[in-house]
């Protein structure tokens, strides 16, 4: 390792906390803390993260190079200053030295964990510079129009970037939307209004505003004052006396007063049946947001960038980027797999090799399986801890050929089955290594893991995994969408085909897999065509109201805990007797 340039990034005190190490131009391991210490969108020092990162990276501590973290407390300062004067309370001046101190003291953290005598160079970088860097310089576009757009990090929730390899600052930031006007916050009190209050339940939204009417737009555009400007009267993360806490799990207070109440009507309560009106408002919130959206790009489209890149955690949003594809501004649009704060820890470690280190071809950047693996001997002895032989057959296959085929008999059978293959993805969706999948073309799919295994709103759709070169056969876009990132039509002659995976609209938010990228989830997908013609299975993540599963114990912990039929660890396979 001497001589090598490594970066170990880090997304720290902010939710979804991370670590990435790049050895060279090559990324090598990535990961968020929820995975390891089963805490949904953890905020904190990511330890566990940091030291797997390591481990798979098999490097000491003391030979790393640099240290990125993805915020910098210095940026945008004029407005922090502006804003704290105006706005100052003792108590909430208190809680900002608090908070921000940790993001200051963190190399003390890093030096208590992992040793003092590193002479490593430590760097703060923008968050949405961040940001940006994590989906640009892994598109391979020379150049390129970037958004990032959250709800906010250093004091900034919208970037607009003129992204170009050629250029000596590749990623030029034109222009920033400063807090308290934020797109993010403004979808995220929508989503508290619906009663969803847990922090990240926005994905919830999008699954429910297909079954509603977008009648109450005119209402939701009260929220602004103009195109991103909020209407500040009916919030309340502006005032002195608004508490949020990205420290553990993340919670934030209501964002809508009750002037907003006055308007629309009141908040539904989360253990509240879902009515038509609030799927209406979950229609409009989303139909918004949309424009908003567009607006946003056909403000700042320049006819020479024929590309998009997108990042920042609203770029979660498959529906709207489906609609940016439909509307053919871009020759081509790039988000990865982790466009939001996790993937910070990417691009922070992308911006420091960038800007201090010859910037030769990135090596294994659209990769997203990044986390952990496990052998079978691993697998073996975990079974041999937790499954009882009396109550389950176990098997064990010599090669992957076998192994496939016996999945599909059980896929075929209509067995819902636990996936657990490789390493872990990096990012917030199972992309078929930690996956539960059963067969799309069950009309009942939904019910049987919602009641066996999920437990989730039965509104919510459920992921089509398709070979890559089938798309144009089953939805009518073909664009690639490798890590769920977009929703397309499925084509109305295959919907009755599909049922599982087609949403109440007719679409599908779909995973396009390749053979390149993951061989064996595309041959499990082959063999299935085989037999079915249809070259697809529902995929959905390996958990049960928890983040998805990062080892073979929380695998067979959530197979034991719910009805899943069969559960698929590298070369064994578990099933119920």
């Amino acid at each position: 390792m001497q001589n090598k340039k490594i970066i170990l990034g880090l997304n720290a005190f902010h939710a979804d906390s991370s670590a990435a190490v790049i050895v060279d131009n090559e990324i090598i391991a990535a990961a968020e803390e929820e995975r390891f210490n089963r805490k949904k969108h953890w905020s904190g020092f990511p330890f566990e993260s940091i030291k797997f990162c390591l481990e798979k990276s098999n490097i000491n501590f003391s030979e790393i190079t640099d240290i990125a973290i993805n915020s910098n407390q210095f940026s945008n300062l004029n407005q922090k200053i502006f804003h704290s004067l105006i706005n100052f309370k003792f108590e909430n001046f208190s809680k900002f030295l608090k908070r921000n101190k940790k993001k200051f003291l963190i190399q003390d953290l890093i030096n208590y964990y992992f040793g003092r005598n590193n002479e490593y160079k430590f760097h703060r970088i923008d968050h949405h510079l961040s940001h940006l860097a994590s989906a640009f310089y892994p598109s391979e576009y020379s150049k390129a129009l970037g958004l990032s757009i959250d709800g906010m990090g250093d004091f900034c929730s919208i970037a607009i970037a003129n992204c170009n390899l050629k250029k000596k600052n590749k990623i030029d930031i034109i222009k920033r939307i400063f807090y308290p006007n934020s797109l993010g916050i403004f979808y995220e009190s929508i989503t508290q209004f619906l009663g969803f209050g847990n922090y990240g339940e926005e994905y919830k939204v999008m699954g429910l505003a297909p079954y509603g009417n977008p009648i109450y737009k005119k209402e939701i555009f009260e929220l602004f004052s103009n195109d991103f400007e909020l209407n500040l009267k009916f919030f309340n993360h502006h005032r002195k006396n608004y508490n949020y806490k990205f420290e553990g799990t993340p919670v934030q207070e209501t964002l809508l007063n009750q002037k907003f109440y006055d308007l629309l009507g009141n908040p539904r309560q989360s253990n509240e049946n879902l009515k038509q009106f609030h799927m209406d408002v979950a229609s409009s919130l989303q139909r918004v947001f949309e424009e908003k959206v567009l607006i946003l790009i056909n403000q700042n489209i320049d006819t020479k960038n024929v590309n998009l890149v997108l990042a920042g955690g609203c770029a979660m949003n498959s529906s709207c980027n489906g609609k940016i594809v439909e509307k053919n501004i871009f020759e081509n649009i790039f988000i990865p797999s982790a466009p939001g704060d996790s993937g910070g820890a990417i691009g922070s470690a992308l911006v420091v090799l960038e800007k201090n280190y010859e910037f030769t071809e990135l090596k294994n950047f659209k990769n997203p399986y990044l986390g952990k693996s496990y052998s079978n001997k691993d697998i073996k002895e975990f079974i041999d801890l937790k499954i009882d032989k009396n109550k389950f057959k176990v098997e064990k296959f010599n090669n992957d050929i076998s192994l496939i085929k016996e999945t599909v008999k059980y896929l075929l059978s209509e067995k819902i089955i636990g996936w657990f293959q490789g390493s872990m993805e990096f990012g917030s969706r199972a992309l078929g290594n930690r996956s539960i999948i059963c067969d799309p073309r069950l009309v009942h799919a939904r019910d049987l893991i919602n009641t066996k295994i999920k437990f989730r709103e039965k509104f919510r759709p459920f992921a089509p995994s398709i070979l890559q070169e089938e798309v144009d056969k089953w939805f009518e876009n073909n664009n690639h969408s490798s890590y769920m990132s977009f929703v397309y039509k499925i084509k109305k002659d295959k919907q009755n085909i599909i049922p599982a995976v087609t949403h109440v609209d007719g679409t599908g938010r779909l995973q396009t897999v390749s053979k390149n990228i993951n061989k064996k989830f595309y041959d499990l997908i082959f063999e299935f065509s085989k037999e079915t013609s249809v070259p697809i299975l529902l995929n959905t993540s390996f958990n049960e109201n928890e983040p998805i599963v990062e080892s073979p114990i929380n695998a067979i912990d959530t197979f034991l805990k719910t009805k899943m039929d069969v559960l698929v660890l590298e070369n064994y396979v578990i099933s119920r007797l």
